[in-house]
């Protein structure tokens, strides 16, 4: 098995090496933080998160720096760094290529901000309405197949996988990305014109720039692989 310490020196030492030229490249701007991430164009690598977490297996660098972040600063981002998390959203798989998400979203100096923001819980309020664009992800529970209606029993698992991937594109370009639950789902659903059962919302996303490049923020780690995974045989002990 591979050492967690020794997987984590050299993931760092191979994006310092594939990124060198990136970092080359970006001389006017050696004193920014990312630029010891390692870059390339406008992707970074949170070297903060990879060195706070353990892996029991060699991992993408991306997966291991992904963080669900809350400082943001409150400036907005180009409509075209949107459109790029959801170009991003659109290439996950998903039953018979259904494609079952649905992504509302609103941006912080847009007439629809302040009720996307009033939809939050409180606490969730606190930080989101620093964000640079909020949105609203759903999923649609039917697919019509031979001129009939029938129900897609993966259309929540394969939003999933869509919203992983801007999940992932919004962090490797250095944004927060941070999924909530904590929302009115009968205001939200008010707010965007949602008046039909075939759609379910599923999660509201904050998305914004991060205060500073190296965040002071908890870095949290996860259950080992054996609390969750059995070979052959479902082993409910294991998720106790």
């Amino acid at each position: 098995m591979y050492h967690p310490h020794s997987i984590i020196i050299s993931t760092v030492l191979f994006i310092i090496i594939v990124n060198s030229q990136g970092i080359s490249n970006n001389n006017n701007n050696n004193n920014s933080p990312f630029l010891r991430d390692g870059r390339f164009g406008v992707y970074h690598y949170d070297v903060m998160a990879m060195k706070g977490r353990q892996v029991q297996y060699p991992i993408h660098p991306m997966i291991l720096a992904r963080r669900s972040l809350r400082e943001m600063n409150g400036l907005s981002i180009s409509k075209s760094t949107i459109m790029s998390l959801f170009e991003a959203s659109r290439w996950a798989p998903s039953y018979y290529n259904v494609q079952s998400w649905r992504y509302v979203y609103a941006m912080r100096d847009g007439p629809y901000w302040d009720k996307f923001v009033d939809a939050l819980v409180p606490g969730n309020q606190k930080w989101a309405r620093h964000a640079a664009a909020l949105i609203v992800v759903l999923s649609n529970k039917y697919q019509i197949r031979n001129g009939e209606k029938k129900m897609v029993e993966s259309h929540t698992f394969d939003t999933g996988a869509s919203w992983m991937l801007m999940a992932l594109e919004g962090t490797a370009r250095g944004l927060v990305v941070h999924p909530m639950s904590g929302f009115d789902r009968e205001k939200i659903a008010r707010t965007i014109g949602l008046n039909s059962d075939d759609y379910k919302i599923e999660a509201m996303v904050a998305v914004g720039n991060r205060v500073r490049a190296i965040s002071n923020e908890k870095i949290t780690d996860r259950n080992p692989i054996d609390k969750f995974v059995s070979e052959g045989i479902f082993k409910e002990k294991i998720y106790e």
